[in-house]
């Protein structure tokens, strides 16, 4: 639990809310006079034994409960953001759910611009796969220009998508597809979008065994690839990329790269992988007795100045660590 700054953001979210506001009155007007909600005030309003918020606030809080963390974030409103903050900084770990339960989706500004900016495709769908936004490049996939309303729909029941867009449907979009609305399901078992498509998958005999078989691998899209019919570049193949905004209720942003048919890939990136365990890029070696002697020039970083040796191979660059160059 990173107290400090647990204490500073509850503090400020505190001291904005008025304690009339919520019908409470303080007893000694000439005591305390910081502004807002005392300690005591967000006990008694949560039913709370005295004391306790006042240990979330010192970061003393034993392992407080995502329930307890959920009600002192209603009611010192927070946002969704905030909520993801409040939650990481007690308990070290995402929230299990959003803050409001059923919100209206809604994507961020910034998350659209980048969407529309990216070359490939790009489009964003909430939990249950309906689209919420796409750019240009995610429309000339499909006959016409005419995106679905929903991916999974179109993906396991429309006639094009079985037969001309989605290349070996049955074995590399419906056996790994199908598995991934199942989890979504065992989820999110009281949604009804979810338990719609799951029936009309159960309904249908091409997709009923998909449905009920584990999936190869893991039933999560993100670093697939699998064959595509372009509707105006023709047969290929998708490398997916998938990434969550945080605080959009699991709104998805997938970005679709896709090569034709004899096009070359450029060589691929190695993974990124930590030198170290604790101190990927070096920084504490900067600040031992061996790299205190070293002298570190204006364009270097700590860690550069500890790594760099003399001699005609010697870099300063972090790119040749990165691509297994000489150091």
């Amino acid at each position: 639990m990173d107290a400090e700054v647990l204490r500073q953001m509850l503090t400020e979210r505190r001291a904005a809310i008025s304690p009339e506001s919520l019908g409470l009155i303080r007893l000694d007007p000439r005591g305390r006079k910081s502004p807002g909600l005392t300690q005591a005030h967000v006990d008694h309003l949560l039913l709370r034994a005295p004391g306790t918020y006042g240990k979330l606030e010192r970061g003393v809080l034993d392992s407080p409960t995502p329930e307890y963390l959920r009600d002192v974030a209603h009611l010192l409103g927070l946002t969704e953001q905030e909520w993801v903050v409040l939650y990481s900084y007690a308990r070290g770990e995402q929230p299990p759910y959003p803050l409001t339960m059923n919100p209206e989706v809604t994507v961020p500004g910034h998350w659209m611009r980048i969407m529309h900016a990216f070359s490939g495709i790009a489009y964003l769908c909430d939990p249950q796969w309906n689209v919420l936004a796409y750019n240009e490049a995610f429309a000339a996939i499909f006959p016409g220009r005419r995106p679905p309303c929903n991916t999974m729909h179109w993906m396991l029941f429309n006639k094009d998508a079985r037969d001309r867009v989605l290349t070996d449907w049955e074995t590399r979009w419906a056996a790994v597809v199908a598995p991934q609305l199942r989890v979504a399901l065992a989820r999110n078992p009281d949604n009804r979008t979810l338990r719609t498509l799951s029936q009309q998958c159960l309904a249908d005999p091409r997709t009923r065994k998909y449905f009920r078989s584990v999936a190869p691998g893991h039933a999560h899209p993100d670093g697939a690839e699998r064959p595509l019919h372009h509707s105006e570049l023709g047969p290929g193949s998708l490398t997916i990329s998938v990434s969550e905004p945080v605080g959009t209720q699991g709104t998805l942003l997938y970005q679709l790269l896709f090569r034709p048919v004899g096009v070359e890939w450029p060589d691929a990136l190695p993974e990124i992988r930590p030198r170290a365990v604790d101190d990927p890029a070096r920084f504490f070696a900067a600040f031992s007795t061996t790299a205190r002697e070293q002298p570190v020039h204006d364009d270097q970083t700590p860690w550069q100045a500890v790594v760099k040796k003399p001699g005609p191979k010697a870099t300063s660059s972090p790119l040749a660590f990165a691509s297994g160059g000489s150091s």
